[in-house]
This record gives C-alpha cells, sequence and structure tokens, in this order.
C-alpha cells in the first residue's frame, strides 16, 4: 500500500479547532483527524486542506510580526496534536483569524487549483507546493471593499510526514525517504 494517497478538502465555516457542518452542528477537527489515524490508513499519506475561518481576527498584512494572535496557544495548537502520523494539514488562515472569499470561491482553494494548473505544479512535492501556495495567498490577496480593504491571509502549514510526498504528480511516484 506504500505510496498511496488520500487528499480531503473540508470547505465550511468553523473556528479554531471546528468546522461546521451542512447541519450547523461543530465538528472538532480532531475527531475528523482521529478516523485516519487507524491501522487500516498507517501506510497512507494523508493530505487535509482546510477552509474555514480559526477566529474572528483580520489580517492587517504586515512585513514582519511577533507573536500577537490573541488565541492561547493551548487552544491553536491542540487540533495539531491530533493529526495522525504521515499526514499534513493544510490551513486557509493562521489561528484567531478569519478566511475570505472573493466572486471565485475561497481564495486559499482557488490558488492551489491555480498552482496544480500550471506547468510543472502537479509534479512538485507536497511541502514545496504549500510552501508556493503560502507564498501566493500571502503576497497576492489583499481584500477590496470600504470594511475589509487591505486585509490579508496567511495560510499555515502542519506536517507529521516522514517522506517525501508527490500527491497530485501524473505518475505514480515511491516516497523517498529524508
Amino acid at each position: 500500500m506504500g505510496g498511496t494517497c488520500f487528499v480531503g478538502v473540508l470547505s465550511s465555516h468553523g473556528e479554531e479547532g471546528l468546522v461546521f457542518g451542512a447541519d450547523g452542528n461543530a465538528v472538532r477537527l480532531a475527531e475528523i483527524f482521529s478516523w485516519f489515524g487507524g491501522p487500516g490508513t498507517s501506510e497512507t499519506t494523508k493530505l487535509f486542506f482546510v477552509q474555514a475561518c480559526r477566529g474572528k481576527e483580520l489580517d492587517d498584512g504586515v512585513e514582519l510580526q511577533a507573536d500577537s494572535v490573541s488565541v492561547s496557544e493551548e487552544d491553536s495548537f491542540s487540533p495539531c496534536f491530533s493529526i495522525p502520523i504521515d499526514s499534513a494539514v493544510m490551513f486557509a488562515t493562521a489561528p484567531g483569524y478569519g478566511a475570505f472569499l472573493h466572486p471565485m470561491g475561497s481564495v486559499f482553494l482557488q490558488t492551489l487549483c491555480d498552482l496544480l494548473e500550471e506547468e510543472g505544479g502537479r509534479s512538485l512535492e507536497v511541502t514545496q507546493l504549500m510552501t508556493r501556495l503560502n507564498y501566493r495567498v500571502a503576497h497576492n490577496f489583499e481584500a477590496k471593499g470600504r470594511e475589509l480593504g487591505g486585509k490579508k491571509e496567511m495560510p499555515c502549514f502542519v506536517t507529521r510526514l516522514t517522506r517525501q510526498v508527490f500527491p497530485f504528480a501524473d505518475r505514480l511516484k515511491e516516497p523517498l525517504p529524508l
């Protein structure tokens, strides 16, 4: 089973550590991640893309920012501890902050799709792809309008991967040891 990869996209409203189902009920990300941590998925790499707010703060976009997030350290990292081994989660935004939509949909997910459609994008190793996604969203997106004009979004990548992963490559590549 080596070399298999599961990719899940969670796109919903949310708060730190939670997403809301279609029924409006909150579901803890730790619970969702736990469904993929059993022996049946131990040989499968798991990637999650989470398009949801993680708080209500808005990012003003600065060149250099100190650790000034308003959520407690315990709250902001608790879902990260539940991520199974050989898994990675790409959040649309940092802990405590809101995520944006534009007329084309999610800034975060649309940028991911754009990267995958570009020449060579599908052949990137996942950490390279996520770094490019971070860069594009952080540097190319800026909210418009009277109330939100100038606000930014900065994705956040959390990994427990133990090997290189090429999840979108046209042909299956054997994971390389690190």
